[in-house]
């Protein structure tokens, strides 16, 4: 069950009193609000349920890239943390054309690539056993949910041409030629652009793999077609995320739900890897 701390708690654990709280973004597994003291302070509550590995890659990676941080520990099951408010403007809103998203994609692709420090990830796909691992266990999961009735758009040759296509060796190949660190789930949302470079936000799930996921995440969050701007490789590897984000999500966090969220993004991923 997703908590936030009450008002007073919250003032006593920053030693300020609340001004102005609200929310900025909600959903099942997190929530994040916006915090403003008495002094003027401007901050950013955020309350997570597992699966994330934010809290401790905050804790791992000290850089610019990153917005301050600071942990409030666990309030039942969530991990809890406060970050710096940026007052800067979002990618989505500099980035005028395809062209300069990829710029400034590529960019920030290399900033990533470049922290210091070994950070915590989700997933390491960067080598051949850790890509088997993880596209092993989310074909394995999207098989059943087939075979049980649960996806019913999806149909098993389908899944067993996406099984044939992450075990074949120029896949495996070309997806741990040159692994790096990733945001792996990165948007224009969650990028800002401040004078002095850079900010990345949202890090509850970073992998180890092609770099250009991260710039096919962008370019799919502005709606713009990928192809063009990147290897076929980082597009496949991008919509295997989101199969396997899907499957786990059905699977293991919400067993019950019966809507079509989970086997839209599923069929959305089986349909391009699937070819």
């Amino acid at each position: 069950m997703l908590r936030l701390h009450p008002d007073d708690e919250l003032s006593g654990l920053l030693g300020a009193r609340i001004a102005e709280r609200r929310t900025i973004h909600e959903w099942p597994l997190s929530c994040v609000q916006k915090v403003v003291l008495d002094d003027g302070t401007r901050l950013v509550y955020k309350s997570q349920l597992p699966p994330t590995v934010e809290p401790a890659f905050y804790a791992a990676v000290s850089s610019p890239l990153l917005p301050g941080y600071r942990p409030l520990g666990r309030l039942g099951d969530c991990e809890v943390m406060t970050l710096d408010w940026i007052d800067a403007p979002l990618l989505r809103d500099v980035a005028r054309t395809p062209e300069d998203l990829v710029a400034h994609g590529r960019r920030v692709v290399t900033a990533i690539g470049e922290l210091p420090g070994t950070a915590p990830v989700y997933l390491d796909l960067g080598t051949p056993a850790g890509w088997a691992d993880a596209t092993g266990l989310a074909v394995d999961r999207l098989a059943k949910l087939v075979a049980d009735g649960r996806f019913r758009s999806i149909d098993e040759p389908a899944v067993e041409r996406v099984r044939s296509w992450v075990a074949a060796p120029r896949v495996v190949g070309a997806v741990t030629a040159a692994p790096r660190l990733v945001h792996g789930d990165l948007t224009a949302e969650q990028v800002f652009v401040a004078p002095d470079g850079y900010r990345v936000v949202d890090w509850q799930r970073p992998v180890i793999g092609p770099p250009d996921v991260d710039v096919v995440a962008l370019l799919v969050s502005r709606r713009i077609p990928p192809g063009p701007y990147v290897p076929r490789v980082a597009v496949a590897v991008y919509w295997f995320l989101l199969l396997h984000w899907a499957v786990r999500a059905q699977v293991e966090l919400f067993p019950e739900f019966d809507g079509p969220l989970f086997e839209r993004w599923s069929a959305a991923a089986v349909k391009r890897l699937a070819r």
